[in-house]
């Protein structure tokens, strides 16, 4: 399916000495010169990973920049240089969720399905009114939160910018493709797979099935993109689509290594996990606060992320929670989108939606009930809290399975949740002190870098702005296709070359051999 849309006054009267006025008008005209406008678009209807881009903008925006987001949601509160512009874009992603949550989930219908609905809300969005009028602006760096929709980076060339893409999880073949880091399918496991203890024989054989189908998807996705990119950026005018998704000056993952395992990573791939945190929570809103604080056993945190909602929950699974939840001691935090819950318990409070990282920060949650989402399970770590988890789809199996292997907690089986098991499982986390001592471990870890996540995503995203896009990060193994990667080039011509060798000495050989015959009858004839 094509696209179808076209594309300060002065104050006091003190006088001022001449020597500080000078320091001053100084001072502001470096602050000027360094300052850059910076795009930044997150095309995608989930709102936990515009969250992420969110934080970077205002962290560089607080460093002098005038930065732009372009998403559908605004942030609860406005940022000095940082301008918003919300483009709403259709819900498909709850409809899709729900479905989940219902125990429908085939991939082979639900992917293709997403990834078309992705394409088609980031084209309605680069062909908005408000876009059209940004794309008459002059920015110096484009960031671009990769979501299945890489074609647009196209906005990169338009603006004659460098690209910067920051994507939600750790690394993929989707984002590796952009930089040409090398994936390491024997020694890395994907994030589908979650966290390994070892790669022997079993875990490389099940990565590499899962690390074929990726190369499927992928296939599938540019195919699909390129009909996009060529609508928006017409080969007239713009480097072609292949020529974009190899010229990302800058690629920023929300993972860390003490999360996914360490891996090997080109200079202008790095790590920025946690980029959501904040170094000091925000105040939560007072009655969060008293309900928190009253919390004299402690509190328990429920949150299916920002796509799955609670209120979708089939009614024999949404039993099992409020009967299990309901016989704990601890209060409950829970996010609830609509109302409140029926048969709701006394030790039970619900919210709309909740500031998740504010909440894991106060001292009396003592366990987060969780889908598995990488943002969440981040946030659990950096502030030590012990985890649920509850998987329902895409990665957070992984990362479920991932957590329950470092002893963080412990995972449960939505297609399979009784109230047994649940409650079993719920006792365990909440009493065994194991888990609260290996959440503190980790904590520590987790914390322990040399700068915070967004003091590191600020100082790479600043470096290319300062070198104009840095073309000397640029892994030449980027330009190489799969066979040239392979060294299956190299290998045919050696081969040929030692076919040919061999040839050579072979005629060689026989025609020295029919010589010395002819010489010898000569001699016997003589």
């Amino acid at each position: 399916m094509e696209p179808t849309t076209s594309p300060h006054a002065n104050r006091g009267t003190a006088p001022i000495p001449w020597a500080l006025c000078t320091f001053c008008v100084f001072v502001s005209f470096l602050g000027t010169a360094d300052s850059a406008k910076i795009l930044c678009i997150f095309p995608t209807p989930s709102r936990s990973h515009v969250i992420i881009g969110q934080n970077l903008l205002k962290g560089l925006a607080e460093r002098g920049h005038q930065v732009t987001m372009v998403s559908a949601f605004k942030l609860p509160k406005p940022v000095k240089n940082y301008r918003e512009v919300t483009i709403p874009g259709e819900d498909y992603a709850s409809e899709l969720t729900k479905k989940f949550l219902l125990g429908v989930n085939n991939p082979l219908k639900t992917l293709p399905v997403m990834m078309q609905k992705t394409m088609e809300s980031a084209n309605n969005t680069i062909n908005h009114p408000q876009f059209l009028e940004l794309k008459k602006e002059k920015f110096d760096l484009v960031i671009v939160g990769i979501f299945v929709v890489d074609y647009v980076l196209g906005l990169g060339p338009h603006f004659d910018a460098p690209t910067v893409a920051i994507w939600s999880s750790g690394l993929s073949k989707i984002t590796a493709d952009l930089v040409g880091n090398p994936r390491s399918i024997s020694t890395v496991p994907s994030a589908m797979l979650g966290r390994q203890d070892s790669m022997s024989f079993m875990p490389r054989l099940k990565n590499f099935l899962v690390s074929m189908a990726e190369n499927v998807f992928v296939l599938f996705s540019t195919y699909k993109q390129r009909v996009y990119y060529n609508w928006n950026f017409p080969s007239d005018r713009y480097p072609s689509y292949d020529d974009v998704r190899k010229n990302v000056s800058l690629l920023l993952l929300n993972t860390h290594y003490s999360q996914a395992g360490p891996r090997p990573y080109l200079p202008n791939v790095v790590e920025v996990g946690g980029l959501q945190i904040k170094a000091k929570p925000d105040l939560l809103p007072r009655d969060i606060q008293e309900w928190l604080d009253g919390a004299e056993h402690g509190a328990v945190y429920f949150c299916l992320g920002s796509n799955l909602k609670s209120t979708d929950l089939p009614a024999e699974k949404l039993e099992v929670f409020v009967k299990s939840l309901g016989k704990l001691k601890q209060r409950v935090l829970w996010k609830w989108e609509s109302g409140s819950i029926p048969n709701q318990p006394s030790n039970v409070m619900t919210q709309k939606w909740l500031p998740q990282d504010d909440i894991l920060a106060h001292k009396n949650v003592v366990l987060f009930i969780s889908h598995g989402g990488l943002g969440g399970m981040a946030e659990a770590r950096y502030h030590g809290v012990p985890v649920l988890g509850i998987p329902i789809f895409a990665e957070q199996s992984g990362n479920v399975i991932g957590m329950v292997r470092e002893g963080l907690g412990l995972g449960v089986d939505y297609a399979t949740l009784a109230e047994k098991s649940f409650t079993e499982s719920l006792n365990e986390v909440l009493t065994n002190s194991r888990f609260r001592q290996k959440a503190k471990e980790t904590s520590v870890i987790y914390r322990d870098r040399p700068q915070t996540a967004l003091d590191l995503a600020c100082y790479w995203v600043e470096y290319v702005i300062r070198h104009k896009g840095a073309p000397h990060l640029h892994y030449q193994g980027a330009e190489l296709n799969f066979i040239q990667k392979q060294m299956l080039d190299v290998i045919v011509v050696l081969l040929l070359g030692a076919y040919v060798v061999f040839k050579i000495l072979k005629f060689l050989v026989v025609g020295i051999r029919k010589l010395i015959r002819r010489i010898q009858r000569k001699q016997k004839l003589n």
